[in-house]
């Protein structure tokens, strides 16, 4: 996707019914952020795991204070997503490369909120690190929440960490921490 293009997806407003079915504390103008940026990353027909980017439903957006420390807050985002086919390994349920996919769009959007929230610039780094425990299977058909929070926001690096559970069968499927930091200006090539 050029950047033009994902410009113009960035400055999209979703109509108030959208933003009206996501629940949780945050503005309205932040409820926005995570629908853009998912948007972003599942840009164009035809890229990596399109279908199923394209199918995470953002249903909560919060900025929150961390239980451990008060003085600080934490931007949640929770999505749902239904395994498919193509979601699926080769002994039928969904595969890990899957979840550690979902991990690194979603939770990315817990980030971009609390950076939002805090009036800082609000774009996504680049992952150094996503470090992933694989608890259960989630079998085809299964309803996937995906409850995301900030762990660490700032400047340079960043933090989160994702929990995918089974919500029929009240499972964890997987966990997740990724760090990232800062994308590097482009070089000016002469």
């Amino acid at each position: 996707m050029s950047s033009e293009a994902a410009q113009a997806i960035l400055q999209t407003w979703f109509p108030d019914k959208v933003i009206s079915q996501i629940s949780g504390n945050a503005s309205p103008e932040i409820k926005q952020l995570p629908l853009r940026w998912l948007a972003v990353f599942h840009g164009r027909k035809g890229s990596f795991a399109n279908s199923i980017s394209s199918r995470v439903k953002v249903v909560e957006v919060s900025v929150i204070r961390n239980p451990e420390d008060p003085r600080k807050t934490e931007g949640r985002v929770v999505c749902e997503i239904d395994v498919t086919e193509d979601m699926l390994n080769g002994s039928g349920v969904m595969h890990e490369g899957c979840s550690v996919f979902l991990i690194d769009e979603c939770s990315v959007c817990s980030l971009v909120t609390l950076n939002a929230a805090e009036g800082r610039d609000s774009r996504p780094g680049v992952s150094q690190a996503i470090n992933t425990v694989f608890h259960h299977p989630a079998k085809l058909g299964a309803k996937l929440r995906i409850v995301n929070t900030s762990m660490m926001a700032g400047v340079e690096m960043t933090s989160c960490r994702s929990e995918i559970w089974d919500v029929g069968n009240h499972r964890l499927v997987a966990s997740g921490v990724q760090l990232q930091m800062s994308p590097s200006k482009p070089l000016n090539y002469t």
